[in-house]
């Protein structure tokens, strides 16, 4: 139960229990993390300082009392608020409102779980995409181009009425048959066929693909159009939808202004670039230079590893170039820079550009912007104080670094160290000294063991916990006195110590081979019990069990 309640204050959404005591319903528990939203805690809200009725925005009150007041009365055992806006000082926050109605066994309501989330970014961005969404509809439907919407098949969806009057037919002859059976390529040989089969595969892919074709209308007239086949991604970056949209040649000016629109929309909104084949810049959205910094003339024909930063793992970019030279869609996460030397996450999608021989020409980079994510992500696994990884994300690289030295046959090393009489330590010079000197204890650790391989934590208290591999057990031994050494030469005083002038670390060492069948909870209590041991020897001083 610790747990979970250690998950629904770490979450995003705050819940909540109401229950009837002597027939009235009082608040009996409310996450921590309701101060988010309201800026209150929940000891306020508990002590009934103030209820969740107080932050409702005016406009939107009589109508959440309307719906309160109606829930006791259906039959469903769950009921969804209309979205409403409450009142944070200045700001205005978007809930999305959802109560779980628990029954006694008589049918009798007698209690609420409520789950309470902020929706305020997605409202906006719902409104941003209903408005792009009316005016891609409008061009769309009164298009004098060629449209059809495909599925990630090549199944057709639906076509603009440009498309249909071409073969004089209704929608309802078209919807649902594969694009290369479509009437508008009944002229077509099979091997012409097969061609536009083979497009359709390799959009389906991620890529986009321009070419020239032709049909002919209801007069027999054969119409040569610039065709374009353009994937729709989904916010994993897998292909949803192709659409599809040709334009007579000789209207080419006219249509050009309705592609304009359209191209101003994506170059407004959305992050994107595309490169060459050596990775250089032919064209960025303004959207990302706004993103990045820069001006588009900064970027032109510069290598994106401008954007590069030197937090990221080399072999990443390997595996990416690996993917997208052989013509394959390559999507992931990485670390950039910007002009001002700040840094951002962005989800990247990469997409191949080919010709229309079928030869790769440069690649389309999508980005999303992740920093906020990433930022939330790494908050869960630091400890607050010392800005180290925390005891929740030892148990995560336990178990995969453990796994990984068996699959990679290396040694693996878990060191558990305590700070030497720390509780005199703070009895001597206080709680914010012992703070402190818990701070430069972590860092120190952290920068004397530098390697990939190396992990270093806060386990609670003054314990800490280092896990490593790649190291034999002369080089354990060396590490071992260096991280010993390292903190007795930070020259904390420390005059409560009975070994040490200073403060002085105990290190309890197990060693791990590839072979072992040892469990995580094994390891650590050896490690744990080498650490007791080097207690009762004296202290400041290091046992390893092998």
């Amino acid at each position: 139960m610790e747990k979970v309640l250690q998950y629904l204050n770490a979450s995003p959404t705050v819940f909540f229990i109401l229950k009837k005591i002597n027939g009235l319903w009082e608040l009996e528990y409310v996450t921590d993390n309701v101060i988010k939203i309201y800026g209150k805690t929940a000891d306020d809200f508990l002590k009934r300082k103030y209820y969740h009725s107080d932050f409702i925005h005016k406009v939107d009150l009589k109508r959440f009392n309307q719906e309160a007041s109606s829930i006791s009365k259906i039959e469903e055992d769950e009921f969804t608020y209309e979205p409403y806006r409450i009142v944070k000082g200045s700001q205005i926050i978007w809930l999305n409102h959802t109560t779980k109605i628990i029954r006694d066994k008589n049918g009798d309501v007698n209690a609420y779980y409520g789950y309470l989330t902020d929706i305020t970014k997605q409202k906006q961005l719902y409104n941003e995409l209903s408005n792009t969404s009316n005016i891609l509809d409008s061009i769309f439907n009164n298009s004098f181009n060629f449209i059809l919407l495909l599925d990630n098949k090549g199944k057709l969806l639906k076509a603009n009425q440009t498309s249909l009057q071409i073969v004089g037919l209704e929608e309802k002859n078209v919807i649902g048959k594969y694009f290369w059976n479509l009437p508008w390529w009944s002229y077509y040989s099979e091997k012409e066929k097969e061609s536009l089969i083979k497009d359709i595969s390799l959009i389906s892919l991620g890529s986009t693909l321009k070419e020239h074709k032709y049909y002919f209308n209801t007069l027999n007239k054969r119409i040569e159009v610039d065709f374009c086949f353009s994937p729709v991604f989904d916010d994993e970056g897998n292909v949803t939808y192709i659409l599809c949209e040709a334009h007579d040649i000789t209207q080419s000016i006219n249509t050009q202004k309705k592609l304009d629109q359209y191209i101003n929309i994506v170059n407004e909104h959305v992050y994107i670039s595309i490169s060459d084949l050596n990775g250089r810049v032919v064209n960025i959205s303004d959207a990302y230079c706004k993103l990045t910094g820069y001006l588009r003339d900064e970027l032109m024909g510069k290598n994106h590893n401008i954007f590069k930063h030197p937090d990221n793992d080399d072999q990443t970019f390997v595996e990416l170039w690996e993917t997208i030279t052989k013509g394959r869609l390559w999507k992931g996460e990485h670390k950039n820079i910007k002009k001002d030397g700040s840094f951002f996450w962005v989800e990247n999608s990469i997409t191949p550009n080919f010709d229309e021989k079928g030869n790769i020409t440069g690649y389309t980079s999508i980005y999303n912007d992740i920093t906020d994510k990433k930022e939330i992500s790494e908050l869960l696994i630091t400890d607050y104080l010392t800005k180290i990884y925390n005891r929740r994300h030892f148990n995560t690289m336990f178990n995969l670094e453990l796994k990984r030295s068996h699959r990679d046959k290396n040694n693996f090393v878990l060191m558990i160290l305590d700070i030497d009489y720390f509780k005199q330590y703070n009895d001597t010079y206080g709680h914010a000294a012992g703070d402190i000197a818990l701070e430069k204890v972590a860092n120190t650790l952290k920068y004397t063991l530098n390697r990939a391989e190396d992990f270093v934590f806060r386990l609670g208290g003054e314990e800490f916990g280092v896990i490593t591999s790649k190291v034999n057990i002369n080089g354990v031994k060396i590490l071992a006195n260096r991280l010993k050494e390292s903190i007795q030469n930070l020259n904390i005083k420390h005059e409560s110590s009975v070994v040490c002038n200073y403060l002085s670390i105990s290190i309890g060492i197990k060693i791990v081979e590839p072979t072992s069948k040892l469990s995580q909870n094994d390891i650590y209590k050896l490690a744990d019990k080498s650490l007791y041991k080097a207690k009762e020897e004296g202290r400041n001083k290091l046992v390893i069990s092998y």
